[in-house]
Formats: structure tokens, sequence, C-alpha cells
């Protein structure tokens, strides 16, 4: 007998995790770009490099590739995406790292909250305690109290609400049209819309800075693929707790690559997330294996 394929909320889960680790790179590698270039020109050039790394596989799709049942659906998934995109960047680029993370992390939150107001998803009690103390478990490690807030705060919020409805709206969309579809739609639309702004703003980057400009679209495109695909295994409200995990891979990428040793609050806090996706998954998968027999 052939053994049985994964479940699919299992499935998903990997996915997100492979969002949290190419975002997370993606983050990092822009908050090391020169101040002199402006945020709409690296948000351009994440979004332009990212359009190429994804052009084999829009000539191989053709015209076809963006047939959809959901135009408007797909318009509005643009306009929340393009807002997030642009607030995230601006963010991580005026707040300290540690700041800017943190809040980031509120967008579990947000998208659990619109999954049940407007996908009806169901969420228990156990689940919620889930949600919250993994975000208990960022604030262990971020301490955001000892850091000044400002304006920039309030735009990552905003970032966050847009990117919550975007994942709302990849699944509803993930119902009808392929994952090659919508991000046919999300990286030629705001490519284009980001070039058009780009010109009043214009800064020519450096060597340096093109370079990391080409990894940070290469990453950005593969955390796009790794959300979208996410969503087409499980629903948002048990995606949602996952994107704590970025937390964790920023501590490797962080040595690695700035040589910033964790500290006991950070390694703690890692410890809670990781107990709280945990915890999350084996409520999943016990509420799915019923349903499976």
């Amino acid at each position: 007998m052939l053994k049985p394929a994964l479940p699919p909320k299992l499935i998903g889960a990997g996915f997100m995790l492979l969002w949290a680790l190419s975002i997370s790179m993606a983050m990092t590698l822009a908050k090391k770009l020169s101040p002199e270039v402006p945020t709409l020109v690296v948000l351009f050039m994440r979004l332009f490099f990212g359009f190429l790394f994804f052009s084999p596989f829009m000539v191989r799709a053709g015209v076809k590739g963006f047939h959809t049942a959901r135009p408007l659906l797909q318009l509005a998934r643009v306009c929340f995406t393009g807002t997030a995109l642009i607030c995230t960047y601006y963010a991580y680029r005026n707040l300290p790292l540690a700041l800017a993370t943190s809040i980031g992390m509120t967008g579990p939150l947000f998208t659990t909250l619109f999954a049940m107001l407007l996908l009806r998803d169901h969420v228990t009690v156990g689940k919620w305690a889930c949600i919250f103390f993994g975000y208990l478990g960022v604030l262990v490690m971020v301490r955001p109290h000892e850091l000044e807030v400002n304006m920039a705060v309030w735009i990552e919020l905003l970032a966050n609400v847009c990117a919550a409805l975007s994942s709302i709206t990849v699944k509803v969309l993930s119902r009808t049209d392929s994952v090659l579809t919508i991000m046919l739609y999300t990286n030629t639309v705001t490519t284009f819309v980001a070039g058009i702004l780009v010109y009043w703003v214009w800064v020519t980057p450096s060597l340096p800075d093109s370079l990391l400009l080409v990894a940070v679209g290469g990453f950005g495109l593969l955390s796009q693929y790794g959300a979208t695909s996410a969503l087409r295994y499980a629903n948002p409200s048990y995606l949602a707790p996952f994107e704590y995990t970025r937390m964790c891979f920023a501590i490797p990428v962080g040595y690695s690559l700035f040589h910033e040793e964790p500290t006991l609050w950070v390694l703690g806090g890692s410890a809670m997330i990781i107990a709280a996706t945990y915890s999350l998954t084996r409520l999943e998968l016990e509420d799915t294996a019923p349903a499976q027999k």
C-alpha cells in the first residue's frame, strides 16, 4: 500500500517556514542598503528583480496565465500587497530592527481576526492561547518597552493590516485561481505601478547596493511564493502564528551576516515561539484527524 500523503496543513506550514526564512533574508539585506537610496527606489528594484526572476514562468504561462475568475479581487490583492510592501520597507529602514520586527509580529493577530470575520474561520480558545503565547515570546525577545516609538510604528501597523487583508484575498482567490496566476498579477501590476512612481525620486544605486537589491528581489519573490502556496493548503488563522518563526530565523541570519550574538532574552523568546507553533500544529492536526477517519 502507498503511504498516506502529508496532511495539507503540514504542507502549508512548510511553505510558511520557507516564507519566514525568505522574508527574514530580504528584510535583513534591505536594512543594509545605503540610507541615500529612497525607499520607493528600494521597493521598485525589489519588484523589478523579482519580476526578472519570475519572467521565465510568465513566458511559459503566456496570456492564458492571466485568466482569472475574479479580476476585481485580484486588483484588491495587488493594492493590499503594494501598500503592505512600501509601508514595511519604510518601517524597517526607519526603525530599530528589533522594534520593526516586534511590530511586524502583530500581523498574525490581524490575520486571525479578519479570517474569523470574513472567512468564518473557527478559532478555539486553545488556538487563541497559542497565538498570544507566541506573541508574548516575541515581546520577551525584543522588549519593545525599552525602545522609542515614532510615526514609522503606525506605518508598519498599516502594513500589517494590509498584509492580513492580502492573505485573506489570496485564500479566496486560491479556490479558483492557481498560484501562478495570483503571482502573475501581483508581480506585473506592482512592478508597473512602482516603475511609474519611482521616476520622481529616482537615485541610481551604487554597485554594492545594486547587488544587495538583486538578492532582496530574489528572496522577496521566494517569500511571495511560499506565502501564496501555503494558503492553498491551510486557513489563514492556522498559518498566522507561523509568522512568529521569522524571529527564530533572524537569530542565525544575524549571527552569520552581522556577528550579532543572541541574548538569553532572545533564546527564551524563541523557545516560547517554537512551543506556540508546535502546540498550534498539534491542535490543528487533532481537529483534522476525526474528519479524515
